[in-house]
Order: structure tokens, then sequence, then C-alpha cells
């Protein structure tokens, strides 16, 4: 399983928030929750949008006990169902990147169109890479900055290359400085 997740670039984002409007809109729909699933960090020098990056064997789905996260590989993410969630918080230590969130929600009880009262639900919120929506997440389309992006294999691939090229180059550049005969 390659999963894909969203990541941001420090270096470019304002933290505007357009991201987890972006978000919340997406979820604004019946049936679902308009809570954003990733969350804005600021440092004194930068902010940077944190979301869940579907990990590979990943923790919060190790510690759930009633799999209300699981492994979607059908989608290349960790998914969630929400029905299962009992509000134990356990992926929430689990996560180390701090992306995962459970919450009480309130619903209705019915019997037909007959509203008996409501009741407290707990609730799973990560993020879902918009798996439902044609354009994918709604958070990389709307950056203003376009400082999201998401990481598939081949972005990942080409990072490593990319990064592998800049250590030997600045080897290169080292070698010939350090090994410099004059220097002797």
């Amino acid at each position: 399983m390659s999963n894909k997740y969203i990541v941001a670039d420090p270096g470019g984002c304002i933290g505007c928030q357009t991201c987890m409007a972006a978000c919340i809109m997406k979820h604004d729909v019946n049936g679902d929750v308009p809570v954003a699933r990733l969350n804005l960090t600021k440092t004194l020098r930068v902010s940077a949008p944190i979301a869940c990056h579907h990990c590979i064997d990943a923790p919060c789905v190790a510690s759930c006990p009633t799999g209300a996260l699981y492994e979607d590989k059908a989608n290349d993410r960790v998914g969630v169902r929400e029905e299962a969630c009992i509000g134990c918080r356990g992926c929430v230590m689990a996560c180390p990147f701090g992306a995962v969130d459970v919450i009480s929600i309130t619903k209705p009880v019915t019997v037909g169109n007959l509203v008996l009262g409501a009741s407290t639900k707990a609730m799973v919120i990560k993020c879902d890479m918009c798996v439902d929506r044609e354009n994918g997440p709604a958070c990389v389309e709307f950056c203003p900055t376009k400082t999201l992006f998401l990481v598939d294999e081949d972005r990942l691939t080409g990072t490593i290359k990319d990064k592998r090229a800049m250590a030997a180059a600045a080897g290169e550049a080292y070698s010939s400085i350090a090994l410099n005969p004059i220097d002797f």
C-alpha cells in the first residue's frame, strides 16, 4: 500500500486558513460534520496546516479497538467508520502528527419522522482525502499560495532523487574544497 497524503510548504504558507475553510465547506453537507480535518499550526516564524499522513502501518489504526480507523486500500488512505467510534481517543494519543481528533456530536433520536430527543455520539475527525470529491482534496485546490500539495508515490520518488542529487552535489563541492592540494 502506498498512501497519498497532504503536506504544506511552510515557507509559502501565509496562515490565511483558506485550507481549513475549504475543508469545512466540503464537509458541510447532510450526514457529515462541518469540522476541518486539518489544523493550521503557527510558530513565530512559520505557519502550516497539519493533516493526516495516512501512514502505512498507521499507529492510529493499531490503537483503535473497534476498527473505526482502518486501512482503506481501495483509496490508498486510512479510512474512518464513524459508526464504530467509541470516543476512547487512543488514535489521538497514537498519531505522531497530532492530525486525529475525536469530537462529540449530537444526533436526533427518531422513530419515522418523529423526533424523540437527542443523543451524543463520539466521532473521529481526520483527513479523508476528499475521496468523494472529483477534484481531489478541497484544501489543496483552494490554497491561494499553492503551497499545499498531494504527496503520492511519484512525488515522493522525485523528491528522494532531488535530495540525493543535491547531497551528491554538496559532497562534490565540499570534496573539491577539502582536498585542494594548495590547502595542505
